[in-house]
């Protein structure tokens, strides 16, 4: 009844929520029992069961129908405060979408009591675009369609969408904790088709090995993103990725034909690229915004970089490729991209990079921290204080450099007076 009950807290009180439930029943002359008579009351307050795909995130609580499509292995770990935890998932889905369902602790031997196959009704809380964690759950004897049984799959996870395309760009790997504490990979990649763009996430990089840009792919047994404004497609474990012989060149828009409220693929040049602003997201984690501006032959528009692609952003005048990138209308009604989260960006410019070693000053400049040898200005990885002089030694890339080790410069009388000798004359 609390389960229920969660779903129209903000509207009654407990007690008025029993007392209507009771009417229910009542007028049924107890036909319906507590939990359907609940159900009713959700249903006449206009909380009805939701699809998958319009689960909201980061929610209050969520009521929905789903069948399990796939049970995950308990996996264990060790708190910070030394007790042992334990998390469980199942894949489910309905025929709008899937999500996983999160049981923690001595929640995760519900899970030995639920078949695959099964329909069930769940109450839980919507944390993110792809997990619930359940609050409260039971069998239904009714079925309903999943997205694989539609096309035929019987809700068979091994299945889902099968793609032929050619591999247009390929992110670095990146890595993230997960909410078990432990720490997973994650690579983009950018697709072209018939149909245009797409961006492909693997979350086993490992999947593309020997592959290279240029190569022509058939991968099945992909879940296709419907959360996602633009096209993309997951990779999980049991997806399938083989060489074909096809080769298709992406389809980018171009600036001048840019409309707000969509998601596009654009290449171009970047330009007037300012400082980036450090700030705490909702979720109590540091990121960085950065604005600069992008340009192709059809014109110029705003340009913003969230993330990590603030933090190291390319280069002053590279060239760069965006897949599945945000174009919205800014503040002023004018129209900006939006580089953030679903979209890669792939540097198109081809740097050598090399070991260097340098004295300089740190400065603050538009572009953020850089160090200054008086013969040339090169970006830094490393929270140097501005203002004083180091010696550095690192990797660089263009005009950048990683550092990878460093030490403060003091200049000897002798440096001194020779460096003031060479501005008077």
């Amino acid at each position: 009844m609390r389960a229920y009950y969660s779903l129209v807290d903000d509207l009654f009180s407990f007690e008025t929520f029993q007392a209507l439930v009771e009417e229910v029943a009542g007028d049924s002359e107890n036909v319906f029992d507590e939990r359907t008579s609940a159900m009713i009351v959700l249903r006449r307050a206009g909380r009805k069961h939701q699809k998958i795909a319009r689960l909201p995130e980061n929610s209050t609580n969520v009521h929905f129908f789903a069948k399990v499509l796939h049970k995950g292995d308990v996996t264990t770990f060790t708190r910070d405060d030394g007790s042992t935890g334990a998390v469980r998932k199942i894949e489910v889905g309905d025929d709008s979408g899937e999500v996983s369902l999160v049981f923690w602790d001595e929640r995760v031997s519900v899970v030995d009591d639920i078949e695959t196959g099964t329909v069930i009704e769940v109450v839980g809380k919507a944390g993110s675009a792809r997990e619930v964690q359940v609050i409260d759950l039971q069998k239904t004897v009714c079925d309903i369609p999943t997205r694989n049984d539609a096309e035929g799959f019987s809700g068979n996870p091994q299945n889902g969408d099968t793609i032929d395309a050619t591999i247009v760009a390929i992110s670095d790997v990146s890595t993230f904790t997960r909410r078990d504490g432990s720490e997973g990979t994650r690579m983009d990649v950018a697709i072209a088709d018939a149909t245009g763009t797409g961006v492909l996430v693997l979350w086993n990089p490992e999947m593309l090995d020997g592959f290279v840009v240029g190569d022509g792919i058939h991968a099945s047994g992909l879940r296709r993103n419907t959360r996602s404004a633009g096209r993309e497609y997951s990779a999980g474990s049991h997806a399938v990725i083989g060489k074909a012989d096809v080769r298709y060149v992406p389809l980018f828009t171009e600036v001048s034909a840019l409309q707000p409220d969509t998601t596009v693929s654009v290449s171009g040049t970047i330009h007037g690229i300012r400082s980036a602003r450090e700030f705490t997201t909702r979720k109590g984690t540091q990121s960085w915004v950065r604005n600069a501006e992008f340009r192709d032959e059809s014109g110029t528009i705003h340009l913003v970089l969230w993330g990590d692609n603030a933090r190291n952003p390319p280069a002053e005048g590279d060239n760069i490729s965006l897949f599945n990138a945000s174009c919205k209308d800014d503040r002023r009604g004018r129209a900006e991209i939006q580089v953030s989260w679903g979209c890669l960006l792939s540097c198109d410019s081809v740097l050598r990079s090399e070991t260097v070693s340098i004295c300089g000053m740190v400065i603050k400049t538009a572009r953020g921290r850089c160090i200054d040898d008086g013969r040339e200005c090169l970006l830094i990885d490393a929270d140097l204080p501005f203002g004083t002089e180091f010696s550095v030694e690192g990797l660089r890339t263009g005009d950048r450099l990683a550092i990878s080790s460093y030490s403060e410069y003091i200049r000897s009388k002798e440096s001194l007076t020779g460096r003031i000798e060479s501005i008077k004359q």
